[in-house]
C-alpha cells in the first residue's frame, strides 16, 4: 500500500465513523486531497477503498457534504466516471460544478442527464465550454427555449444541421433566439433567407450583409413567410384580436398590398381580408364589412378602383369574397356583370374621391347608395 495512503488510513477511518456534518466535511476534504495528489499513484485496492468512503459520503452525507465533495472533483478527469455521474444526477447545487466542468463525463453521460433530469441540469450542460454535436442535439430537442438559447449562445458548441435547423425554426417565434442563431457559424444562406422575414428589422440588415441575400430570394421568402403565418393562425381566423396581431405583423413587413388580398381570401381569412382592406383604404372594419357583403359588388368595385387594382385581380377578389356570405357562396352571373360594369365605369380618380367621401361621412355607406346604384344605369 502506498505509504501516504497507509499513513492517513487511520485518520480516514476515524472520520468515517464521525457522523457529524463537520466530520463528513473533513472526510470529504481529506479524500479529495489524497485522491488528487499528483505524486500519489493509487493501487486498485486503494482506489476501491477511497471509492467506498466516497460512496459513504454520497449516501449518508448531507447536501452540503455532497456539494463540498463535488466541488473538490469538479474539474478533474481523475474522478471515476461512476462518481461523476453520481454527482451529475444529484440535486443541482451538488451537480452544478461537475456538470459544467468535469471532463470525466462522456457524451452519453451528458445526454442521459439531459434526458432524465430537468431544465436546470440541461441549462448547465448547455453552458459547458465545449459540446459535441450529439449532446447539442439532445439539448436542442428538449424544445425548451431557455436551454436552446444557451446552446445558441455557446460558441463552443458544435451544431449539426439538424440542431441549427431546429434552432432557426424556433427563432421564428422566439425573439431571444434570433440574434444568437443569426450569429452561429453553422447558419447557411438558405436558413438565413428562410428566417429573414421572421427576425427583427435590425437583424435583417445584418443578415443581408452577412449572407448577401438577393432581392429575388427576399421576395420569395416573403411570400412563403406570409403563407406560413396565415396557416399558423387558421384556427383563429374569426378572432379580431388575433387577426389584428397578424395584420400588424404584415404591416411591419410592408406586405399589406393589393396582391395580398386574393391570397387572404383563398385561405379563408375573410376577417383578416376585411382588416387589411380597411387599413389600405383607411376605413373602419364595420364599414368594410358592409362594402364587401353588399349584393352586386358595386362598393367593392369602387374600393378596388381607388386602390388602382387591375380588373383581373378585382374579379378574383369579388368572387372569392363571396365565400364569406353565410347564405350563399355561388355568384350569379348577373351579379358579376353588375360588379364589372361598376368597375369599368369608375376611374381611379373618381373612385378615390368617392372613398374619401365615405371616410369623411361613414354614414353614407349605410344610408346613401344611390350614386353607386346609378352606375348600373
Amino acid at each position: 500500500m502506498n505509504a501516504q495512503v497507509q499513513e492517513r488510513l487511520p485518520e480516514l477511518l476515524e472520520l468515517a465513523h464521525d457522523r457529524s456534518e463537520s466530520g463528513r466535511l473533513a472526510l470529504a476534504s481529506k479524500l479529495a486531497d489524497l485522491f488528487l495528489m499528483d505524486d500519489v499513484s493509487l493501487t486498485a485496492r486503494e482506489e476501491d477503498l477511497i471509492n467506498e468512503l466516497i460512496d459513504l459520503l454520497l449516501k449518508a452525507g448531507s447536501s452540503t457534504v455532497r456539494q463540498a465533495l463535488a466541488q473538490c472533483f469538479a474539474d478533474t478527469a481523475r474522478m471515476p466516471r461512476k462518481m461523476a455521474m453520481g454527482f451529475a444526477c444529484d440535486s443541482l447545487d451538488v451537480a452544478h460544478d461537475v456538470l459544467l466542468n468535469n471532463p470525466a463525463l462522456t457524451d452519453d453521460d451528458l445526454i442521459t442527464v439531459v434526458e432524465t433530469k430537468g431544465r436546470d441540469h440541461a441549462c448547465v450542460v448547455a453552458a459547458r465550454q465545449s459540446l459535441n454535436e450529439a449532446v447539442a442535439d439532445a439539448l436542442v430537442t428538449t424544445n425548451d427555449l431557455q436551454v436552446m438559447q444557451i446552446v445558441a449562445e455557446n460558441l463552443g458548441a458544435k451544431l449539426s444541421p439538424r440542431a441549427i435547423d431546429a434552432l432557426a425554426e424556433a427563432s421564428r417565434l422566439a425573439q431571444t433566439l434570433q440574434r444568437p442563431v443569426l450569429e452561429r457559424p453553422e447558419l447557411t444562406q438558405e436558413l438565413a433567407t428562410r428566417l429573414y422575414w421572421w427576425i427583427a428589422q435590425d437583424l435583417r440588415r445584418i443578415a443581408l450583409q452577412r449572407f448577401n441575400i438577393s432581392a429575388g430570394q427576399i421576395d420569395a421568402a416573403l411570400a412563403k413567410a406570409i403563407n406560413e403565418k396565415l396557416n399558423e393562425h387558421i384556427l383563429e381566423r374569426n378572432e379580431d384580436a388575433a387577426m389584428g396581431r397578424v395584420l400588424n405583423w404584415l404591416e411591419e413587413r410592408q406586405a399589406i398590398a393589393p396582391r395580398l388580398l386574393p391570397q387572404l381570401l383563398r385561405l379563408g381569412h375573410f376577417r383578416l381580408f376585411n382588416l387589411a382592406l380597411g387599413r389600405m383604404c383607411h376605413l373602419d372594419p364595420p364599414l368594410i364589412g358592409v362594402v364587401v357583403s353588399e349584393t352586386g359588388g358595386r362598393m367593392l368595385a369602387a374600393l378596388c378602383r381607388a386602390l388602382d387594382i387591375d380588373k383581373a385581380t378585382f374579379v378574383s377578389i369579388f368572387l372569392l369574397s363571396r365565400g364569406s356570405r353565410p347564405d350563399e357562396q355561388i355568384v350569379h352571373p348577373r351579379e358579376l356583370s353588375h360588379a364589372l360594369a361598376a368597375f369599368d365605369r369608375l376611374t381611379p380618380a373618381l373612385a378615390q374621391d368617392l372613398v374619401y367621401s365615405w371616410r369623411k361621412n361613414p354614414s353614407y355607406i349605410l344610408q346613401h347608395q344611390d350614386e353607386l346604384t346609378a352606375l348600373e344605369a
